[in-house]
């Protein structure tokens, strides 16, 4: 296996079987390289069900149906970014 520096913070790496070339992003000494996280997508039912207790909590009141589903949305993000 073979290396060479391409530009400032990739390295190219050759395999003398595969023949193929991958380059690879450095990252400071001491670093953990990123941990392939779950993305867990949000469903609509989900979203609709959260705007759907927002709206009763505030006593039912009609034209805010744009805020309660964003806030919806950002209730069920903060959630599963605090798991």
């Amino acid at each position: 296996m073979s290396q060479q520096k391409t530009g400032k913070n990739d390295v190219v790496t050759s395999t003398p079987r595969s023949g193929g070339v991958t380059a690879t992003p450095l990252r400071p000494a001491g670093t953990k390289p990123p941990q392939a996280t779950a993305r867990v997508k949000i469903t609509y039912e989900q979203i609709a069900q959260r705007a759907h207790e927002i709206w009763v909590k505030q006593g039912c009141k009609h034209g805010r149906d744009q805020q309660n589903w964003l806030e919806a949305e950002r209730q069920l993000k903060a959630e599963l970014a605090g798991k």
